[in-house]
């Protein structure tokens, strides 16, 4: 069994607040955001062995804050493939993760976050589904089980949806 967190990175500085796009930061919402988040990770004990992140100012922060908040110390390793991946990248990210974690939490951008997450699940008609099809907010994590002991063998419409956060939802 694999348990995969995918987590979109929270609300950051509007698009020109930095020379670069990849060296915005998360703006004030965006950081109690991560607290919210991360509180939630604790409460629920939704805890990653392992974590592949995006190498931007804004999804470095994001896992920062989430972790001090979620009292997490694990190993997160930043994979420039990840910065405004597509889905098939960071599906491709994921199947590279060594199979000793049983759980892996990846942190990244829209639309490739919203996209894997929805191509990943079962398709099934229950209302978590439909919450997850209609929008991925800043923030958002979801929570992904697969009967399957290799992260290469994680493959669209195998996931069990077990849950769907956003900080908004709280």
């Amino acid at each position: 069994m694999k348990t995969l967190y995918l987590l979109r990175h929270a609300k950051a500085e509007s698009e020109g607040s930095s020379p670069k796009d990849i060296d915005r930061k998360l703006c004030e919402r965006g950081r109690l955001a991560c607290e919210l988040i991360g509180e939630r990770i604790l409460q629920k004990q939704y805890i990653p062995q392992f974590v592949i992140c995006s190498p931007s100012a804004r999804t470095k922060e994001t896992f920062e804050l989430v972790s001090q908040a979620a009292n997490l110390q694990i190993d997160c390793e930043f994979i420039k493939d990840l910065y405004l991946a597509d889905s098939e990248d960071i599906i491709e990210n994921i199947s590279s993760v060594s199979d000793d974690y049983s759980s892996l939490a990846v942190i990244g951008h829209n639309p490739g976050m919203h996209i894997a997450a929805v191509s990943l699940v079962k398709d099934d008609d229950s209302e978590l589904n439909h919450q997850l099809a209609l929008k991925y907010p800043t923030g958002t994590l979801t929570v992904l089980q697969f009967d399957c002991d290799s992260w290469q063998d994680v493959r669209a419409g195998q996931g069990n949806l077990i849950d769907f956060i956003t900080p908004v939802s709280e």
